[in-house]
C-alpha cells in the first residue's frame, strides 16, 4: 500500500510539467515566434570605376638609316647656310683633313660630336650618311627645301650617291648610346664614306660619289 500512494502522489507533478510545456507552446504560437523570418543575406557588388590613368605619349620616330627625301623639286648638291666657320668649302679640302686625321679606335657606323649636339649614322656599304643638330637648326637658304606642312628648318643633311641634301626633318636618327667621336678624330675606314669631328663641327665624305657635307651649330655646306 506505501508503494502504490508513493506512485499516485507523483503523478501530480508530471500533469503539472506537462500542462505548463503546453501552455508556453500556446503562447508562443500566440505571439507569432514561429513565424520569425531568418535573417537576411546581404551581397555586396563591386564596380570597377573606370580608368583615369592618362594617355600614353607617343615617342619621337626614330630613324636608323635616313631615308626621307626633302622635297620633290630638285635641290643644288652645292650649297651652304649661316656663318661657315672652319667649315671645307670643297670635296678636295674635305677629304684632305679627314685623310690626315687619326681614326678613333671604336667608332663605326654611329658617333656623336663630344658637346653632345650633333650625332651622326653611316653605311658601311651603301655609301650613305647623315648627321643632325639638337640645337642650332638652319633656316633654308632656298624656300623649296623645305615643304609645305613640316618644320621649316634644317635639322640634318643626309649624304648619299646623288648628293649631300638638307632635310627639314621632324624624326630622328639619335638613339641615345653614340660612342664620342673626338675632336680631330675620324671614323674607321670602312667603305666608302668617312667622317671628321672638329670642335666647329662634323665633316662626312663618300669617295665613290664625291660628294660630301659639313655640319655645325647653325650653318652647313654641302659640296
Amino acid at each position: 500500500m506505501s508503494t502504490l500512494r508513493r506512485h499516485r502522489a507523483r503523478m501530480p507533478g508530471r500533469i503539472v510539467v506537462v500542462l505548463a510545456s503546453l501552455a508556453v507552446s500556446s503562447l508562443l504560437a500566440s505571439c507569432g515566434a514561429m513565424d520569425i523570418p531568418p535573417p537576411r543575406r546581404t551581397v555586396t557588388v563591386t564596380v570597377d570605376a573606370p580608368s583615369t590613368a592618362p594617355a600614353e605619349t607617343p615617342e619621337p620616330t626614330q630613324t636608323e638609316v635616313p631615308t626621307s627625301a626633302p622635297t620633290a623639286t630638285p635641290v643644288p648638291t652645292a650649297l651652304a647656310a649661316g656663318r661657315l666657320r672652319g667649315a671645307p668649302r670643297s670635296f678636295a679640302e674635305a677629304q684632305g683633313r679627314i685623310d690626315a686625321a687619326p681614326p678613333a679606335a671604336s667608332v663605326t657606323d654611329r658617333f656623336r660630336s663630344p658637346s653632345g649636339n650633333i650625332v651622326c649614322r653611316r653605311s658601311t656599304d651603301a655609301g650613305t650618311a647623315a648627321c643632325e643638330v639638337a640645337k642650332g637648326r638652319v633656316d633654308p637658304p632656298l624656300p623649296s627645301i623645305c615643304p609645305a606642312g613640316g618644320p621649316q628648318d634644317i635639322g640634318r643633311i643626309e649624304l648619299g650617291p646623288g648628293g649631300a641634301l638638307p632635310v627639314c626633318n621632324s624624326d630622328t636618327i639619335r638613339t641615345g648610346g653614340e660612342p664620342e667621336l673626338g675632336y680631330g678624330k675620324r671614323t674607321q675606314p670602312s667603305g666608302t664614306t668617312a667622317c671628321l669631328s672638329e670642335s666647329f663641327g662634323v665633316t662626312c665624305i663618300d669617295t665613290a660619289s664625291r660628294h660630301g657635307f659639313f655640319l655645325a651649330r647653325d650653318t652647313f655646306v654641302t659640296f
